[in-house]
C-alpha cells in the first residue's frame, strides 16, 4: 500500500522543514547573548573608588606646598654683621628684618588657607560624584527590573513562536502567517537588545563617574 506523500512545500525563502528549528536554535544562541555580562558592583564599592581618586587629587594639589617649605627656614636666618663701638673696636651684630619676619608669617597663613581650600574643594566635589552616581545607580536598578521582566515575557514568546513553527511545518498556517509571526517574534528579541544596551550604556556611565574606565 502506497502511503500518501504528505510533505509540506516551503516557500522558497525559507529553509527545509527539518532545518527551522535549527536554524531557531542557533539564532537564539546567537541573539539572546546579554550585553551586561557584567554587573555593576555594590554602591559602596563605587563611593570608594570615588573617595579614593579625590584623595589622590588632593594629595598632588598638596604638593606644591611640600616643595614651598625647603626653602622657609632661610626666611628666619638673622642678618649677621659688623658694628663698631665708641672706641671704634669691631663687634659681631645680628638683626632681624621685621618686614620679612611679618611676610613669612602671612604666607605661612595664605598657605594653610590654600591647603585647607585644596581639602574642602576635594571634599564636595566627592560628594558631588556620589549624588550623581547614586541616582545614576537607582535608575540602573530600575531599568535592570524592567529588563528581567521584559526577558520572562520573552521567553513566553519564544515558546509561541515554536509553536507557530509546528503549526508551519504541518501545514496549518500559511507561509504569510508565519511570517507575520516570526517578524514579531526578531521584533520582540530587539527590544530586549535595545533595553540591554540601553543599560550598558547606564553602566559605563556609572563607571566613568566612579573613574573604573568600564571595569
Amino acid at each position: 500500500m502506497r502511503i500518501p506523500n504528505h510533505t509540506i512545500r516551503m516557500p522558497k525563502f525559507t529553509t527545509a522543514p527539518l532545518q527551522i528549528k535549527e536554524w531557531f536554535i542557533l539564532f537564539l544562541c546567537i541573539t539572546t547573548t546579554s550585553a551586561l555580562s557584567q554587573k555593576l558592583p555594590p554602591l559602596a564599592e563605587l563611593y570608594t573608588s570615588i573617595d579614593s581618586f579625590y584623595a589622590a587629587e588632593i594629595h598632588a594639589n598638596l604638593l606644591e606646598f611640600q616643595e614651598d617649605k625647603k626653602g622657609e627656614w632661610l626666611k628666619y636666618v638673622p642678618n649677621v654683621g659688623l658694628t663698631y663701638t665708641v672706641a671704634g673696636d669691631p663687634r659681631p651684630s645680628v638683626s632681624f628684618s621685621t618686614g620679612v619676619l611679618y611676610q613669612a608669617k602671612r604666607d605661612k597663613q595664605r598657605n594653610a588657607a590654600r591647603r585647607r581650600s585644596i581639602g574642602e574643594k576635594g571634599a564636595l566635589q566627592a560628594m558631588r560624584a556620589r549624588g550623581q552616581v547614586a541616582k545614576l545607580y537607582a535608575t540602573y536598578l530600575l531599568k535592570l527590573e524592567a529588563l528581567e521582566f521584559r526577558r520572562e515575557l520573552l521567553a513566553i514568546d519564544e515558546q509561541l513562536f515554536l509553536m507557530e513553527v509546528d503549526r508551519y511545518e504541518r501545514g496549518e498556517i500559511s507561509p504569510g502567517d508565519f511570517l507575520k509571526a516570526k517578524r514579531g517574534w526578531l521584533l520582540k528579541q530587539q527590544e530586549v537588545r535595545d533595553m540591554e544596551m540601553e543599560l550598558e550604556v547606564l553602566r559605563q556611565e556609572i563607571l566613568v563617574g566612579c573613574f573604573r574606565g568600564g571595569r
